[in-house]
């Protein structure tokens, strides 16, 4: 955050903080269109993709682009989950045999999970990393009284 010394210091931070959230929107588009144009050319390159195709092509390079620092940059507003959501729906539908299927029926046919959670699964998975190299101590705090689970 920064101060200029001069002016309602409170009309600073909140500049501040809506550029931030500005910036993580833009990447998020920017994740999202890059996604979208290597679906465009993996359409072009091949006439008929089969469900083995589809989960080596998307698993090397569709998904990279779509959780690239997804802890980080995750704003969790529902119109860039949506947006996200929106490129493997896409996605889902290049298979041969599953454009009529809702999404849901084509996630279970190609053994895929919704981006929300796979971005949950994350979540816990740098969690636990923190955790097991001693910093979460600096980034969480454990209420002392609260560890009895009820009893």
């Amino acid at each position: 955050m920064r101060y200029s010394g001069r002016g309602d210091d409170n009309r600073n931070k909140i500049q501040t903080k809506s550029a931030s959230y500005t910036s993580n929107a833009s990447e998020l588009s920017k994740s999202a269109q890059k996604a979208l144009g290597v679906l465009r050319m993996i359409r072009c390159t091949f006439s008929r993709i089969t469900r083995t195709d589809f989960q080596i092509l998307y698993g090397a390079y569709v998904r990279p682009l779509l959780e690239y620092a997804n802890p980080v940059v995750y704003s969790g507003r529902t119109k860039d989950v949506i947006l996200i959501e929106r490129v493997q729906r896409a996605a889902t539908k290049m298979v041969a045999g599953l454009k009529s299927m809702d999404y849901e029926t084509r996630l279970v046919v190609l053994d895929l999970f919704p981006l929300e959670y796979r971005r949950l699964r994350g979540d816990l998975i740098l969690t636990y990393a923190l955790f097991e190299q001693g910093l979460a101590n600096r980034l969480f705090t454990v209420d002392p009284a609260n560890t009895r689970r009820g009893h």
